[in-house]
């Protein structure tokens, strides 16, 4: 096959950064990029303009490589599916920072879809608001140019030169040093040849708060299986991705804890200090610790309730560079994109096989790696005996990043192998790195594409299923021996990452479209999957490997549920109740199993809590109101009360402004919902003389708290303000009539708020 202008230049790209790879003297470094900029741009083709018609983001009007003839392009060829893709971003908003579009550099991505719901441009807007991209994006849905270039793997990121010549071709992530070079090398040499006008780009024209919901992109989500009932006690946590923050809900939604946020950072901290970077997977360490994964920083953080404050608990903020086995204390390892995280406790591995050693000592602060021992054959202790039945705590990570699954080790624990790993050790225990679908018996040796969902199947053989997205499957792996294998959806061809699809089958027969989530539930002995890019909720029935997709309506509406990119769950205890992260629509949704009918999980603020108005006129006699729909007339006389103040009037023509609020016996504020206002007002240049209002439907409360709020202006010398607030008691009967009059004559004293009044 006739080699491509794009194979040209990515050939001339590796000689040069072999060339240049062992030099330390920057001219010499120059010389060479210099003497590779003349030869290529001066012998490849220029790139063809995107094709017309073509959606765009960030843009207020599509634009043309034509108006970027006199820059320097960076084009970014991207999918939104893609971890290694998101791993770049922090490179080219760097890059950003550094040449604006004034100096000369353009930075354009160029969507081109792995899997089909990626082709919407909603959805691709979608990522870009979640992941905050500011840079002009195109939907390139029929990968057009991708086929024109013969580009081969996302990322791909590929430099043009004045005339829109490519230069430099780079793939995959960690390339942010030779992007900063390579650019200043390019502006520099074609100085003479770069426009340093604007372009209209609006990155903000998309990049906006959701007006309607209280959450944005949630993802992962936690029931607290330590929830005892308390009101106090947080029942639901939800990564509040798209916020960079962390909520903690009770069973009815109210927020007990916001923790992070708004803005995306790395802070450790009080909860209103501390920053996340969109936060993924969760899960509980005990009643009052809850691991987060706090996913763009490449860290675990724990929530420690009782002290409401954060810290790390896992990773060094570096992203583990390929080929990381891991091994080192807890915060001087690094890790790759943790996306979910679970809790498992075991005894230690074959211990009825083999005899154990002693645990070892705890990592020593600052040291690099905790040792790790093979068992020898010798005789069991007494004191080894006894501890044969002590459960160890391990994290199990799923670091979507490094395509593995690590885990953290909290306890001195004997795992596969009969080795010993000291408390407080991170380490990979399944995945080369590669990213495939290999099984195998043994777990170093197996390979997964980006997992970023696990839940564990406890007894007497206990495993984990991990939503492994980039093959489209359902994995599981053994924790009695490390055994990886497929439970369903993928190919019986580890290499094959394109298997994807919607069909409801039995193993590999079954088709998913980049699942991110699965929850287990005991009860009924069934696997659900957030089937992702299908916008569906699937189960399993394991011993059969059958798929099946579920059709749930909405209670409230009859509808069939209309779930986007759903990609957390959690089952409640008692197997009732699938709780769903249905992350583009900006919800949590509840799914009754049995039943299969979904209502939403309302999140929102706790009501303020209510005080008593200050200048309070309490009228004694209390108000009646008919039950049936029954109506209310006040007629109120104001008056001033105060000899030694005879001479403070209202001020004629001045604005009187005045609020009725109707409270329950909960002190909810039901005024609209409860009552409607006939002829009322709420200002004007007199205070009211008659207020009529009339319950909209029966009701059962038995009574309300009337509440008439005045703000006044009153003239002495000088003019001021005066508010105080009369308050009643409305019961609620059916014997009264149905329209009951009142007159309330109120006498005010102005002392609180006249100027040269003295504090009492």
């Amino acid at each position: 096959m006739e080699a491509s202008p794009l194979d040209y230049v990515a050939q001339a790209c590796a000689d040069l950064s072999a060339a240049i790879s062992d030099i330390d003297n920057d001219n010499e470094r120059n010389s060479l990029i210099t003497s590779h900029i003349r030869k290529v741009w001066s012998t490849v083709p220029a790139v063809a303009d995107f094709e017309k018609q073509l959606e765009w983001v960030n843009v207020p009007e599509p634009l043309s490589l034509q108006q970027c003839a006199s820059k320097i392009v960076l084009l970014d060829f991207w999918t939104y599916c893609c971890i290694n893709c998101y791993h770049v971003l922090p490179d080219l908003a760097f890059l950003e920072t550094l040449f604006k579009v004034e100096d000369g550099l353009v930075v354009i991505g160029v969507h081109c879809a792995k899997f089909p719901n990626e082709k919407d441009t909603e959805n691709i807007l979608a990522a870009v608001k979640r992941y905050g991209i500011h840079h002009p994006v195109v939907n390139d849905s029929n990968s057009t140019m991708w086929d024109t270039l013969g580009i081969k793997c996302w990322p791909t990121l590929l430099l043009l030169g004045p005339g829109n010549k490519p230069v430099f071709v780079l793939t995959g992530e960690g390339h942010r040093e030779e992007l900063i070079m390579y650019t200043r090398a390019l502006i520099n040499h074609f100085e003479n040849k770069i426009s340093h006008a604007s372009l209209p780009t609006d990155p903000l024209a998309h990049i906006k708060a959701e007006k309607s919901e209280f959450l944005s992109y949630p993802s992962k989500l936690c029931l607290n299986p330590f929830y005892r009932g308390r009101a106090e006690q947080p029942f639901l946590a939800i990564s509040d991705t798209g916020h960079h923050r962390v909520l903690l809900t009770d069973c009815s939604g109210i927020i007990l804890k916001i923790v992070g946020g708004p803005e995306r950072g790395s802070k450790n901290g009080k909860f209103h200090e501390a920053r996340f970077d969109s936060p993924q997977g969760l899960c509980w360490l005990s009643s009052s610790i809850l691991v987060v994964c706090d996913t763009n920083n490449h860290l675990i953080r724990a929530i420690y309730l009782d002290e409401g404050n954060v810290d790390v608990l896992a990773g060094n903020g570096k992203q583990s560079e390929a080929g990381d086995q891991g091994g080192k204390c807890l915060e001087l390892q690094s890790i790759s994109s943790p996306w979910d995280i679970l809790l498992y406790t075991t005894a230690d591995m074959d211990m009825s096989v083999r005899p154990s050693l002693p645990p070892p000592p705890p990592p020593i602060p600052g040291s690099s790696s905790p040792d790790v021992q093979e068992i020898d054959d010798k005789d069991d202790t007494e004191k080894d005996k006894k501890k044969k039945g002590e459960l160890r705590r391990v994290l199990i990570i799923a670091c979507a990043g490094s395509h593995q699954i690590w885990a953290v080790f909290l306890d001195n624990t004997i795992w596969w192998k009969y080795k010993s790993y000291g408390q407080g050790t991170c380490v990979r225990i399944a995945g080369t790195g590669a990213e495939a679908a290999r099984n195998s018996a043994y777990p170093i040796t197996a390979a997964f594409a980006q997992p970023s969902g696990l839940t564990l199947r406890n007894g007497p053989c206990p495993e984990i299923f991990i939503a492994d997205s980039e093959s489209s499957s359902i994995r599981r792996l053994a924790l009695t021996t490390g055994h990886v294998s497929t439970l369903c959806g993928g190919d019986k061809n580890p290499m094959n990452l394109f298997a994807f699809g919607d069909q409801d089958d039995i193993g590999v027969d079954a088709k998913f479209q980049h699942p991110l989530a699965v929850a287990y539930c005991e009860q009924n002995k069934t696997l659900y999957v957030a089937d992702t890019y299908n916008n569906k909720i699937k189960k399993v029935d394991i011993g059969l490997q059958k798929v099946t997709s579920l059709y749930p309506v909405m209670i409230e509406t009859t509808d069939l549920v209309e779930f986007a990119e759903p990609s957390g769950m959690s089952v409640s205890l008692d197997g009732k109740y699938l709780y769903i992260a249905d992350t583009n629509n900006h919800s949590i949704k509840i799914l009754n199993i049995a039943k299969n009918v979904c209502q939403l999980f309302r999140v929102r603020m706790p009501e303020a809590k209510f005080t008593e108005p200050d200048n309070l006129v309490i009228y004694k006699n209390d108000l009646f109101v008919n039950r049936k729909n029954g109506s209310l007339v006040i007629h109120f006389n104001v008056s001033l009360d105060s000899a030694e103040f005879k001479n403070v009037k209202f001020t004629p023509g001045a604005p009187q402004n005045w609020q009725i609020c109707i409270r329950d016996d909960e002190s909810k504020d039901v005024t609209s919902e409860h009552f409607e206002f006939i002829g009322c007002t709420n200002k004007g240049t007199k205070l009211p003389g008659r207020v009529e209002m009339k319950l909209k439907a029966r009701t059962d409360k038995t009574h309300y708290r009337f509440y008439l709020s005045f703000h006044t202006s009153l003239c002495e010398k000088t003019c001021f303000y005066h508010s105080f607030t009369v308050r009643s008691t409305i019961l609620v009967r059916d014997s009264v009539k149905m329209v009951e009059s009142y007159k309330i004559t109120c006498k005010v004293n102005p002392t609180t708020s006249r100027p040269d009044a003295k504090p009492k």
